[in-house]
C-alpha cells in the first residue's frame, strides 16, 4: 500500500507539491486567525504568499538549464518570491502594496516560512527525480549490454550450426568424388550456390519467413542429390506469411536434424513436410519427418540443432516462443516452432 502511494506521489509529484503548500498555508492563516481574529488579512495573505512562492520556485526550475545549480536557483528564485509574494499580499490583504515591509512584519514571516517550504519541498521533488534520472539510467545500460550480449551469444550459436551443415555436406561431395563424380560436380555446383545465397542472411540479426524458406529449399537441393529418390518434400507457406520476421537459421537446423536423425540413417524412402502458418499472436513452424522406428536419437530430442535452437528462443524472445518435439506412433517424428508474430520493419 505505501509503495502505490509513494509511487502515486512521485507521478504526480507537482500536484502533490501544490497541495502540502496550500495546507501549509492553512494551517499558517488558521493559528493566525485565533491569536488575532483577521480573518481576511490572515487567509488572503497566506496563500498568496504560499502559492506564489510556490508557483515563482516551480516555474524558475522548469526553465532551469542543466548547468545551473538547483539550489543556488532555489534561494534566488525565493528570494524574488518573497518580495513579489509580500507585494502581492499586501494590495489584495491592506490596499497597500508596501504594507509588510513598512507596518507589520507578520507577511514576512508567514513569507518567509512558507519559501522555506517550498524551497525544501522543490529541492526534495528535484532530489526524487535525480534518483529516478540515474535509477532509469542505470536500467537502460543493463538492458543495453543485456543485448550486446544476447547478440554475441547469437552470432556464436550462428556461427555453431553453419560449419555443422557446412562440413557433413563437404564430406559427402570427398566420398561422392571417387564414386560418383557427376552427382559431386553437381552437389558442389548447388553447394557454392547455397553459400552464395546464404552468406548476406547468415550474417543477420533478424531475417524473414521468405529468406528462412528460401534457404531451407536450397539446402534440401543439395540434400535431394545426396540421397536421390529416398527424400521427397514438400514446404507449404501460408499467403501473406513472407514478411513476418524471425531469427536467421532458426528453421533450417530443425530440417537439418530431419534429414540427419530421421529420413538419412533408413534405406526407405522418406518424406519431409514443413508448414507456416500465422494468427494475430503466433508465428508456427510444422515439420514432419519419416523416421526409422524409435531409435534413441529421436526419442531424446537432442543435439546441436535443437539445443541451439531452445538456447536462441530463451535469448531473443524469452517465454513467448515454444519448441515441441514428439515422436508420434505412425513412425514420424514432429517439431513445432512457435513464435511471436512479428512484422518486417520498414527500415529493413
Amino acid at each position: 500500500m505505501f509503495a502505490i502511494f509513494l509511487n502515486h506521489v512521485r507521478t504526480y509529484a507537482n500536484s502533490w507539491t501544490v497541495g502540502v503548500t496550500i495546507v501549509f498555508c492553512t494551517i499558517v492563516a488558521t493559528i493566525l486567525t485565533f491569536l488575532n481574529g483577521q480573518i481576511w488579512m490572515n487567509y488572503v495573505v497566506s496563500y498568496t504568499i504560499g502559492v506564489t512562492c510556490m508557483s515563482v520556485q516551480m516555474w524558475a526550475h522548469r526553465h532551469r538549464p542543466p548547468s545551473w545549480n538547483r539550489e543556488w536557483v532555489t534561494v534566488i528564485a525565493g528570494i524574488i518570491s518573497l518580495v513579489l509574494a509580500l507585494l502581492l499580499g499586501g494590495t489584495l490583504g491592506a490596499f497597500d502594496p508596501l504594507f509588510f515591509f513598512q507596518r507589520d512584519a507578520t507577511g514576512l514571516v508567514i513569507g518567509g516560512s512558507a519559501c522555506i517550504v517550498a524551497a525544501f519541498l522543490i529541492l526534495l521533488v528535484g532530489h526524487i527525480r535525480d534518483l529516478e534520472a540515474q535509477r532509469d539510467a542505470a536500467q537502460r545500460s543493463k538492458l543495453i549490454n543485456e543485448r550486446e550480449l544476447a547478440t554475441a551469444q547469437l552470432r556464436t550459436l550462428q556461427a555453431q550450426i553453419e560449419p555443422h551443415f557446412l562440413f557433413n555436406t563437404l564430406a559427402n561431395v570427398h566420398s561422392l568424388i571417387e564414386t560418383d563424380p557427376k552427382n559431386a560436380t553437381e552437389l558442389l555446383d548447388s553447394l557454392v550456390q547455397l553459400l552464395r545465397i546464404s552468406l548476406a542472411y547468415s550474417r543477420s540479426v533478424k531475417g524473414t519467413v521468405s529468406q528462412e524458406i528460401e534457404l531451407i529449399s536450397h539446402y534440401l537441393d543439395v540434400q535431394k542429390i545426396r540421397i536421390g529418390d529416398r527424400l521427397s518434400y514438400e514446404i507449404q507457406v501460408e499467403a501473406g506469411v513472407g514478411d513476418r520476421t524471425l531469427q536467421p537459421f532458426l528453421i533450417q537446423p530443425l530440417v537439418e536434424n530431419a534429414i540427419k536423425h530421421g529420413i538419412e540413417p533408413t534405406e526407405k524412402p522418406g518424406r519431409l513436410s514443413i508448414e507456416v502458418s500465422c494468427t494475430a499472436e503466433n508465428l508456427t513452424f510444422a515439420i514432419l519427418n519419416t523416421t526409422p522406428p524409435l531409435t534413441a536419437s529421436t526419442t531424446n530430442s537432442t543435439g546441436m540443432g535443437i539445443a541451439n535452437i531452445r538456447e536462441r528462443m530463451v535469448q531473443v524472445y524469452g517465454e513467448n516462443a515454444s519448441l515441441d518435439v514428439a515422436q508420434l506412433e505412425t513412425d514420424e517424428f514432429r517439431a513445432v516452432l512457435t513464435i511471436p508474430a512479428e512484422l518486417k520493419s520498414q527500415s529493413a
